[in-house]
């Protein structure tokens, strides 16, 4: 999902710049860490913050449910 700006140099990646060639890379890492697309995605929400707090601390106590 590439509604949010995801910085791929911090990760050692070149930047790219349009949605469907942004979903192909995060397809191609998703390929060679062994990782569905369906967990990055989380990974990628939970480490966001909302107000204050980063969601996987906020949700805690939910994420055992999930």
């Amino acid at each position: 999902m590439p509604d949010k700006i995801v910085n791929l140099e911090k990760a050692g990646y070149k930047p790219v710049n349009n949605d469907i060639e942004f979903i192909k890379k995060v397809e191609e890492i998703a390929t060679m860490r062994s990782y569905r697309l369906i967990k990055l995605c989380w990974m990628t929400w939970l480490v966001q913050r909302e107000g204050k707090m980063i969601r996987m601390e906020k949700y805690s106590s939910l994420l055992p449910k999930i």
